[in-house]
């Protein structure tokens, strides 16, 4: 089985098409949305944001994580007052860590004190507005293939999968091939969006752009195929080591000097709203176990041709 995944992403790097095409790039996105919690989507110990006008700067709160299968767990943190990326404006937020759950759909409870059986928090966020995922799949630029058996990813209360991947070592520009072998998802182009760990939207798998995706139906043990071109990021770094205005804010390097908003780019939630072969929606929680591989290949141009969505 592992042989016939692999030769199948290899042979599709081998068939796709050079195009020219820019892809998304730098801090020059638009902000997210307000929301109480950002980003929508974690794993254990990524740091996430929680808003709230309830929230006093300088308090410190508990933070209660707890999954659909009734697992709990604590983590804390102190009220500050810092800018929100949806409207600049300064609001009182308090950054804490994922705690040790189940994957899936989570409920966060806030509380003023420590948590008790007979008390009541300040207020619950219901497990709609988050889902705990597993940690990222390394990446690099080189051409090789990474492959996790036993890979197990959160599914959200709407069905939505989750796979984020650490692209930080990634500089040059990469096509990357992936898919999971005894996971049947089958999904289209416009079944797919990719976040970063801020909550930003980073991309879609738009149609219009010449090269960016290739999609591949899969078979009833393997999953939909997705080609994906990223372009060189060398320069986005650089850039944020000398010039001026991108040179982190001292205070939180969220923001540039320049007073607008730093997007990373190392860390890549890739979201998917597909359905098995029977039509159904993956359950929420955690997916069955399955071998997810992504192949890598160094291309100085897009390497993939885009196929309509279907």
């Amino acid at each position: 089985m592992r042989i016939a995944i692999m030769a199948l992403l290899s042979s599709l790097l081998a068939v796709v098409q050079p195009g020219t095409a820019t892809a998304g790039c730098g801090c020059d996105k638009p902000p997210p949305p307000l929301a109480a919690i950002r980003p929508f989507v974690g794993w254990k110990n990524e740091i996430i944001t929680l808003f709230d006008a309830r929230l006093v700067v300088g308090q410190k709160y508990w933070v209660v994580f707890k999954s659909m299968d009734g697992r709990s767990d604590v983590s804390k943190g102190k009220a500050v007052s810092r800018r929100d990326f949806a409207d600049k404006t300064f609001k009182p937020q308090v950054r804490v860590r994922v705690g040790d759950v189940s994957l899936g759909p989570c409920t966060i409870s806030v509380w003023n004190s420590q948590p008790t059986s007979t008390g009541a928090p300040l207020y619950t966020l219901a497990d709609t507005q988050f889902t705990v995922t597993t940690q990222p799949m390394s990446l690099d630029d080189s051409d090789a293939t990474v492959s996790q058996d036993g890979y197990q990813a959160g599914v959200g209360r709407d069905g939505s999968i989750y796979i984020p991947v650490d692209v930080s070592a990634v500089n040059n520009a990469t096509s990357f091939t992936g898919a999971g072998l005894g996971f049947p998802l089958m999904f289209g182009s416009y079944n797919v969006a990719m976040y970063n760990d801020q909550g930003f939207l980073m991309q879609l798998l738009d149609p219009t752009i010449p090269g960016l995706f290739q999609i591949n139906q899969g078979d009833a043990s393997t999953s939909t195929v997705l080609s994906y071109w990223r372009h060189e990021f060398a320069t986005y770094k650089k850039s944020h080591r000398y010039q001026d205005n991108w040179l982190a804010d001292d205070d939180d390097p969220n923001w540039h000097s320049d007073g607008t908003y730093h997007v990373n780019h190392d860390t890549i939630v890739v979201a998917i709203r597909g359905t098995m072969p029977d039509g159904s929606l993956p359950q929420p929680g955690a997916t069955a176990p399955f071998q997810l591989a992504v192949m890598s290949h160094p291309s100085a141009q897009l390497s993939v041709s885009t196929t309509p969505a279907n």
